[in-house]
């Protein structure tokens, strides 16, 4: 009896192009992954930095509410690096029943991202190292002075 070469079935295994595709396509994805988890840190510093110069702005707005003088609030407060300026445009509203009440804007201009280059080869791709944003309030003072000494709490027990 002769064998039969038509009727030769292959083996079980993967052929070397086949695992050459499969282990691209898994490549592809877990670089897909990386790409994402690193923009997913990226925002998240740019959120943080983001809720500090929040916060600093809304110091500056309570202690303009308190009585403080514009001129004032600036050596109060302590150096945040993210902050870069704060401005103040002060005048009066006219409120009828109320007369005039002291109003100002503070303007912040404050650095989003903490990149030191441009993205690029081999550099932090937090976006553009010079990228400012600014934000303004508008903060309305009900007394012009804080009349009574704010209240301390001199000894807590729980």
């Amino acid at each position: 009896m002769e064998p039969n070469l038509q009727n030769n079935q292959r083996s079980g295994g993967y052929t070397l192009i086949e695992a050459l595709v499969s282990s691209s396509v898994l490549l592809i994805g877990i670089a897909a992954a990386a790409s994402m988890s690193l923009a997913m840190v990226t925002q998240e510093e740019m959120n943080e930095r983001s809720a500090k110069a929040f916060t600093y702005l809304d110091n500056a707005a309570r202690l303009y509410q308190m009585g403080v003088e514009p001129a004032d609030i600036n050596n109060l407060l302590p150096s945040e690096p993210v902050v870069l300026s704060m401005s103040y445009s002060v005048r009066n509203i006219a409120v009828t029943g109320l007369g005039n009440v002291p109003a100002t804007t503070i303007t912040m201009v404050y650095k989003p991202s903490s990149a030191t280059g441009n993205s690029g080869f081999q550099r932090w791709t937090g976006g553009d190292k010079d990228v400012t944003r600014s934000e303004s309030i508008e903060v309305i003072r009900s007394n012009s002075f804080v009349s009574e000494p704010l209240p301390r709490v001199v000894h807590y027990t729980p």
